[in-house]
């Protein structure tokens, strides 16, 4: 399970670490691409969800959604996409997402169009929406997903916030590691969307990693623990064994199997109507 919620973390962590690269001597992207690579799991599924599929040549590792993107050659990692099956894929455009300096200097070399899309924030998601939805001629279904999203976000309840722990890259029986999220992230947003209030909105970097004595002096009354993939019966009994190792009451233990809250998509609205359930609801018997 940890293998991968890391590449998750990973590539949320590469995609903080600036802005779009620049373009010098980068070709623009065509005005009808065909040979599209989706150079993340979070673009192929903007991508998808704009019915750009069928321009779709190759993807990333990890690209499990929706199942026609999983179906797609793949190209590696973020940290190091395969050369010579890009090359082999014949792309006319590249589109990434974050810092991507590796794949931009590959694509400035060959002169293959690329794009990079910042996808830190609810804002970068809508924006990484309508310039895909312009770059592959769907501006009418990006209008739509963008209606739909606006649609789904002013539906979601109001409520008083609780104050909550967000925890990542926990393994059963290792609480050394904690990574959490600071503001000015897409999963801290969502958090506060569904009505949390994030205990660590005032750290400094966007991802900080924390230790078990700022935890307990802070108090939330819930911990998300946020898992990439679903669990069986003993590894979340584990999970939760840890958390009351450290004091904290199982009623206040909330394990959420859903990676959308790692990975900026359409389907945020629904991923924050999830969470909003889960931090008003009385905890599962």
């Amino acid at each position: 399970m940890r293998r991968r919620l890391i590449p998750l973390l990973l590539a949320l962590a590469l995609a903080a670490c600036g802005r779009e690269t620049a373009r010098d001597s980068i070709p623009p992207p065509p005005a009808a691409p065909e040979r599209v690579i989706c150079a993340s799991p979070a673009v192929a599924e903007i991508v998808f969800a704009l019915g750009a599929g069928d321009q779709v040549v190759g993807v990333s590792a990890f690209t499990d959604r929706p199942p026609e993107a999983a179906a797609k050659p793949v190209i590696g990692g973020a940290l190091a996409p395969n050369r010579e099956r890009i090359l082999a894929l014949d792309p006319d455009l590249i589109l990434s997402q974050g810092r991507s300096e590796n794949l931009s200097g590959f694509a400035r070399e060959h002169g293959i169009a690329f794009r990079s899309l910042p996808l830190d924030t609810l804002a970068d998601l809508r924006d990484a929406i309508a310039a895909c939805a312009t770059i592959l001629g769907r501006e009418e279904t990006g209008r739509r997903i963008l209606r739909e999203m606006d649609t789904g976000f002013a539906s979601l309840p109001t409520c008083e916030p609780v104050p909550v722990f967000i925890a990542l890259g926990h393994a059963p029986g290792d609480l050394s590691g904690l990574m959490t999220t600071g503001p000015g992230t897409f999963l801290h947003e969502l958090v506060e969307c569904a009505g949390g209030r994030n205990l660590f909105a005032d750290a400094r970097v966007l991802w900080p990693r924390i230790s078990r004595e700022s935890l307990v002096r802070r108090n939330p009354d819930l911990l998300l623990d946020i898992q990439a993939l679903p669990l069986n019966p003993e590894r979340r009994a584990a999970l939760i064994a840890d958390w009351t190792g450290l004091g904290f009451d199982p009623a206040r233990v909330r394990i959420v199997e859903d990676d959308r809250l790692l990975r900026p998509g359409p389907q945020a609205p629904e991923a924050a109507a999830r969470l909003s359930k889960i931090l008003h609801s009385p905890p599962a018997p």
